[in-house]
């Protein structure tokens, strides 16, 4: 996968780029797979089903797993892939370093997660995401949504709705925000800056999963930063 310049610009004007099948369908699905093996395993270093003030989520059921890559060798191997970090040296201008890896399950009726940015949590900066969808991801399963052109400063954060949110935080939104949902099939994936807002809605399904494969990079280069008070999610 080698980006071509019209992409890199978009992601450096806008704060994310959409990219079609960046794992083939079929490794998509074989993923799914796995990752449904390794949670029926049972609990895993990290895992996190959400806020528990809404018992009834079945995101508690199938928790969010993270690093898998420190003891999952299949997960290592998929977020070091070479093209994949070249495609990530090319948006960040830096030699890439995995940060993290996370899997969403997000089951029929699973909460979302408020509008956030990841600096708001890693507090590292060049930061960047790869969101891969595993399952088609449209507004009915609660897909990505983004605020284009968000990322050219960290906001303030507030609470979010646990309603809907299976987290607490979530980013104060600028003037005049545009939320936009993007639509992706199976092993799509989405790079975004670490100051794009986005995140995403319950799944309104009875029947569908919305999982998600994601991986974090810094660059080679990266400072850490101290966040303002009020701009980090544990200051909520």
């Amino acid at each position: 996968m080698n980006l071509n310049a019209a992409q890199v610009q978009s992601y450096r004007d806008q704060g994310y780029l959409v990219v079609s099948e960046v794992f083939a369908p079929d490794q998509a699905e074989a993923m799914i797979g796995h990752y449904m093996e390794l949670r029926a395993q049972g609990p895993h270093p990290g895992d996190s089903g959400g806020t528990d003030d809404q018992p009834d989520d079945p995101n508690h059921t199938y928790p969010r797993m993270i690093n898998m890559h420190d003891w999952d060798p299949a997960s290592a191997t998929w977020a070091t892939r070479p093209d994949l970090l070249a495609a990530v040296e090319q948006l960040i201008d830096d030699e890439p370093v995995l940060r993290q890896t996370m899997l969403y399950f997000k089951p029929p009726g699973g909460r979302g997660q408020g509008l956030h940015q990841d600096e708001q949590y890693i507090t590292t900066d060049p930061l960047i995401g790869l969101w891969i969808a595993l399952d088609p991801s449209d507004a009915a399963v609660g897909q990505m949504v983004v605020v284009p052109d968000s990322h050219s400063q960290l906001r303030p954060v507030e609470k979010a709705d646990t309603n809907v949110s299976f987290t607490r935080a979530q980013s104060q939104l600028p003037p005049g925000a545009t939320i936009v949902g993007l639509d992706m099939a199976p092993g799509d994936g989405l790079f975004f800056d670490g100051k794009t807002i986005h995140g995403s809605y319950p799944n309104q399904t009875a029947d569908r999963w919305r999982r998600s494969f994601i991986c974090h990079y810094i660059g080679k280069r990266a400072e850490h930063f101290e966040p303002p008070e009020g701009f980090h999610v544990g200051h909520v």
